[in-house]
């Protein structure tokens, strides 16, 4: 009888284990399901001003998911990813109330996604374009584009962003920083020639500082691409 009862005990032990981790994995299911029922398909990440604004036309359903899902860094990334049609707006107004609100918004977004993903090359690189776009400390700009760097140095997409803020940042005087720059248009020019253009547009854009860096950088390694950089600017 003794046996018995051992034996009944453990079954029973056994079947409430089960019935708990199944409980547990149910309400797994129940949380990446709702989250995912209302995550968005987003593009990769936007490389110009057209593929912001239709990553920005998301940006509601995608915080919804990321509300579900709170504590996945993946989803607060990806409403991170609604937010950079405004430093691709070159006419947008940022001294009113209404943007000034937008940006509060996406600082906060980024920052929590970075919480929870701060491997993540994009978060960093769309907090230095807030940063830079609506005049942060420009010190912030410049450590943002570094973790850019150092998290996704090869993830190609965010190169005509990166650059582009890259030759704006007075952080350009500094050797590190330069070779960090330096990899991202030898990338463009030995691995990604259809990315060129955003050598070009980096240059019309740049500072002094940024517009020499690039002058010696193509002297060395694309000459041709230097004379159309200088014809075109």
């Amino acid at each position: 009888m003794s046996s018995l009862s051992t034996t009944t005990q453990n079954h029973g032990l056994f079947r409430g284990t089960v019935l708990v981790f199944a409980l547990v994995l149910g309400c797994q299911a129940l949380w990446i399901l709702a989250a995912e029922s209302f995550r968005p398909a987003l593009p990769g990440f936007p490389v110009n001003a057209q593929a912001a604004a239709t990553a920005a036309a998301n940006r509601n359903e995608a915080a919804l998911a990321a509300s579900f899902g709170f504590i996945r860094g993946d989803l607060w990334a990806e409403v991170a990813l609604t937010y950079p049609d405004m430093f691709w707006s070159g006419d947008l107004d940022s001294g009113s109330a209404q943007v000034s609100k937008t940006i509060e918004q996406a600082r906060e977004v980024a920052v929590r996604a970075l919480a929870f993903a701060p491997h993540d090359a994009r978060i960093w690189l769309v907090l230095a374009g807030i940063d830079s776009r609506f005049d942060w400390i420009s010190r912030n700009m410049a450590a943002d584009l570094r973790m850019s760097y150092y998290t996704g140095a090869n993830e190609t997409d965010l190169i005509p962003l990166r650059l582009l803020l890259a030759v704006r940042s007075d952080a350009l005087s500094e050797r590190d920083f330069q070779q960090l720059v330096r990899h991202d248009v030898n990338t463009i020019v030995t691995r990604k020639p259809e990315l060129k253009p955003a050598i070009l547009a980096a240059y019309r854009d740049a500072l002094p500082i940024g517009q020499q860096f690039l002058e010696e950088t193509l002297a060395e390694i694309d000459p041709v691409l230097l004379a159309r950089l200088r014809s075109k600017g």
